[in-house]
């Protein structure tokens, strides 16, 4: 198993009898998640961070994995906590928003908070990454849309995109739109208006889809896709805060 990347580190904090699965983005790590993780252990909630499977290593880790492979990693993070809670939350990042949802339609959850989380639904993205992958391999990211630059410094993530991976990330949103009616679970969906990774109308389509009754979304005007970790974190937080402690 390769090393972990210094500050890539999953983390749990034992607090009460309600537990919060944070989630991770694609090529990121548990640490766009540490603020976060933070405050609701501050507020007396158990908190658990996995490392997704094939992230925080090396980048050919990431290359050897598939969708199945984070989502497990995610279903062990909530089996987890479900032995100390008796009462857990999803709450995701990006591709940890839609692995969340998804857990909310497979497992029983509280409710689950999903943050700048895409849905793709074009064909030719996908047949694009399928050809892609046996020419280009390895896709060097473009600069990240964090305003803050303080927290655009600490950033913990790989530098490069597997082609093969983002086809897998297709796949798997693919796979979740089929399931988005079956989520019952309450449900907040947050995304910036100045996202450039992710197109902001990107959440009332989710939303539209959502087969849960208790459903809300919450728009950021000034931060970028790391919506834990940018300008507006401090609003994020007291809205998931104020979520939790309403749906428990």
């Amino acid at each position: 198993m390769s090393k972990i990347m210094p500050g890539a580190e999953p983390f749990f904090c034992q607090g009460g009898p309600v537990g919060c699965l944070l989630l991770h983005g694609f090529t990121a790590t548990p640490q766009e998640m540490q603020r976060l993780g933070r405050f609701l252990a501050d507020h007396g909630y158990t908190v658990h961070a996995p490392l997704l499977a094939g992230h925080g290593t090396r980048v050919q880790d990431l290359n050897g994995t598939d969708w199945h492979d984070w989502y497990q990693s995610a279903l062990n993070a909530w089996q987890r906590l479900g032995c100390q809670c008796n009462r857990v939350f999803a709450i995701g990042l990006s591709l940890g928003g839609a692995l969340a949802l998804y857990l909310g339609a497979q497992v029983t959850l509280r409710g689950v908070v999903a943050m700048a989380t895409p849905l793709v639904l074009d064909a030719k993205f996908l047949w694009m990454a399928r050809l892609l992958k046996h020419v280009i391999p390895y896709r060097k990211k473009g600069p990240s849309d964090i305003r803050d630059s303080a927290a655009l410094a600490r950033r913990v993530a790989y530098d490069h995109t597997p082609t093969r991976s983002t086809e897998q990330v297709l796949l798997f949103l693919r796979q979740l739109n089929l399931t988005l009616h079956e989520v019952r679970a309450p449900v907040l969906l947050i995304h910036s208006r100045q996202d450039a990774t992710v197109d902001p109308q990107t959440m009332p389509r989710i939303y539209e889809r959502l087969g849960s009754d208790d459903k809300h979304m919450q728009w950021l005007d000034h931060s970028g896709h790391i919506v834990t970790d940018d300008r507006e974190r401090e609003q994020l937080y007291r809205a998931i805060l104020e979520f939790v402690e309403r749906h428990t």
